[in-house]
């Protein structure tokens, strides 16, 4: 079947070797699927732009001496998957997965498959440029990935583990039961017609137990190890190996060899492994030559061989563009699968630049290192300008590693996307906001419970990790150490830019000093949203009932004072910031170009229009301080 065909839609058919589950009535589409029609020309426009930039960037691959690249990198979100309802979802949606792609015919009526043909024509566009420039294809993805419950009330036997988080959750959503053969034959189908679409692929990268994901039986699962009572005995790695194998099997029945690694989500101190090591080993014991778990080869353990030179680092999401140079030594990549990781569409130039211009030289320890980067910086700003961008980088890198304490996914994400602390006012009492001064930002809240968690600044996702005194204290302290060095690095990149003659260069450093300057703000922002919950935590948690009539003389007292000051502050660097991104051509900040776009893990075109609702907001409640405290009468 020629790619034209399939990437028209054709239907999918199942390898006789496994027969298809009996197909039921075709249901309702699901309630909470977007309209594709609606956004068709937008989403057409952004295909081609995609495909021009894939194209491109598979060209600077090939120059870089890449022989492999990853083709579902940034593939667009499954909209029909967002629920009004429930932000868990939002975790999962932009993740691809093989169903999503190339739904068996059985799983065909409950999935969007305006969505489905769409990504094929993506994926199938962009395997013509990695083949062109003389590449092969890396598939990565989550799998064994959720389905929709429409699909499981029809075939309740095909229902596998639970994979949501409960406290992040408010619907239930399952993984598919891959002990089942049926399912077993749904992924065969799937890869199937995959790899006739892309026969380009020849290794496999999953991720498993998050987003969406999970093996039944496991123990890292979010709601504990659970899946269909007729698999509770079975082994987990003849689980894992039995997917595995039947994924492999299928692809060598379509005449291709393939390599496939499963990674468990890396454990954080509080969570439990997927794999611990004894299932690991007996996994990888039961695997043959190719298939991989946690990077370990069946049946021996070798290293499963991939060597991805990774990008720049852009710790500061969502600000874009902000890339900074590693410091550590860097191995020589000397591998036949050698690969290089360009990262997002404003970071591509540059780190092609910087893998260009460093390539060759060695770079095994940390002196030789700096000597690669500042022969680089030289490349970019001349002789008389590196040492100073050796600096910011140096200071910017600092920032990154200062932050650390605060990172359980990336404190800038988690704050000003995750709980839209950009775009959300500070106030006294903020179960008492008007529709329209909740609008631009509550429904966005990654928020599955009550009204309650929802008003707390410092409840992001059930985590809590920055509520309470101790943590106000741990978080002014980093930031207000890591602010000096954001704010040195900006001071050196206003001074590269303008000692760049040429225009395109001048504009280039000033929108990354720019970048520099909305980082600023957004530290300052988070510092800001900590302190005051934690303050107003406080204060509820005394009552203290403030005087009627107080007695001439009387002064503000601390806490009152602290929170009208932080909330001034939080005003005026909202103002400072609406400003900067108004006064600048390019891109600071990661925004959905439509607003049809715009969901709990990206900010919306109109951020901007929200940031002024949020001014007007906090300055319409100052009086709401004197029924919190006693007015002062001095």
């Amino acid at each position: 079947m020629s790619i034209k065909a399939l990437m028209l839609g054709t239907s999918a058919v199942l390898l006789t070797a496994m027969a298809a589950p009996a197909m039921a009535e075709r249901p309702p589409a699901p309630a909470n699927m977007m309209d594709a029609k609606a956004n068709a020309a937008a989403d057409a426009a952004a295909d081609r732009l995609d495909i021009e930039r894939f194209s491109h960037e598979a060209a600077l691959m090939k120059d870089l001496g890449s022989a492999q690249m990853n083709v579902t990198k940034n593939l667009p979100i499954a909209r029909f998957e967002l629920d009004r309802d429930d932000p868990y979802p939002a975790w999962f949606a932009h993740h691809i997965a093989l169903f999503k792609v190339f739904p068996p015919a059985v799983l065909q009526p409950y999935m969007d498959m305006d969505h489905s043909r769409r990504l094929q024509r993506l994926v199938a566009a962009r395997c013509q440029a990695i083949s062109a420039n003389g590449m092969t294809a890396v598939w990565t993805a989550n799998e064994p990935s959720v389905l929709p419950e429409d699909f499981y009330v029809a075939y309740p036997e095909y229902r596998g583990a639970r994979i949501d988080h409960m406290l992040r959750a408010r619907k239930i959503y399952f993984a598919p039961n891959v002990d089942h053969p049926d399912v077993l034959a749904m992924y065969r189908e799937s890869v199937t017609q995959l790899l006739r679409l892309c026969p380009s692929i020849d290794t496999f990268i999953w991720v498993t137990t998050d987003a969406g994901s999970g093996f039944a039986w496991n123990p890292g699962l979010y709601p504990g190890a659970n899946g269909n009572s007729d698999g509770a005995a079975r082994p987990l790695a003849d689980r894992v190996s039995g997917f595995m194998i039947n994924i492999q099997q299928a692809a060598a029945a379509a005449g291709k060899q393939v390599r496939i690694n499963i990674n468990q989500i890396e454990p954080r101190r509080w969570m439990i492994p997927t794999f611990g090591p004894d299932v690991e080993e007996n996994i990888v014991r039961k695997l043959p030559a190719g298939l991989a778990v946690n990077g370990k080869e069946g049946p021996d353990g070798k290293a499963f061989e991939t060597s991805i030179a990774r990008p720049a680092a852009s710790p500061f999401y969502p600000v874009v563009g902000l890339v900074v140079p590693g410091f550590a030594p860097v191995k020589a990549n000397t591998s036949p699968r050698r690969a290089y990781e360009l990262g997002q569409p404003d970071t591509v130039q540059f780190n092609y630049r910087l893998f260009k211009a460093t390539a060759g030289q060695p770079m095994g320890d940390r002196l030789q290192r700096l000597a690669a980067l500042r022969g680089f910086a030289v490349s970019e700003v001349g002789e008389d300008q590196a040492s100073n961008l050796i600096e910011a980088w140096q200071s910017l890198d600092r920032v990154a590693l200062l932050m650390q304490p605060l990172d359980f996914g990336g404190m800038l994400r988690f704050g000003h996307v995750l709980n839209r602390w950009i775009a959300r006012p500070m106030v006294p009492y903020p179960q008492e906001l008007k529709d329209e001064e909740v609008v631009a930002w509550k429904p966005y809240l990654f928020q599955a419970r009550g009204e309650e968690q929802a008003s707390n600044l410092a409840d992001i996702q059930a985590m809590r990790m920055y509520e309470g005194w101790g943590a106000r204290l741990l978080f002014q302290q980093t930031i207000e150490t890591a602010l000096p060095e954001a704010e040195k690095a900006h001071k050196l990149m206003v001074d590269i830019a303008a000692s760049r003659t040429d225009p395109e260069a001048r504009a280039y450093w000033d929108l990354t000093a720019r970048r520099v300057q909305a980082l600023i703000y957004l530290l300052r922002s988070a510092n800001n949203m900590v302190l005051f919950q934690a303050q107003l935590d406080r204060v509820n948690g005394i009552a203290a009932k403030p005087e009627a009539n107080p007695v001439l003389g009387v002064q503000a007292d601390w806490p009152r004072q602290d929170m009208v000051n932080l909330a001034r502050a939080e005003i005026d660097n909202t103002v400072a910031l609406e400003r900067l991104l108004a006064g600048t051509s390019g891109p600071l900040l990661d925004l959905a170009v439509a607003p049809a776009d715009e969901y709990t893990m990206r900010l919306g075109p109109d951020l901007r229009a929200a940031m002024r609702q949020k001014i007007r907001t906090m300055n319409a409640h100052w009086r709401d301080y004197d029924r919190m405290f006693t007015i002062p009468n001095p």
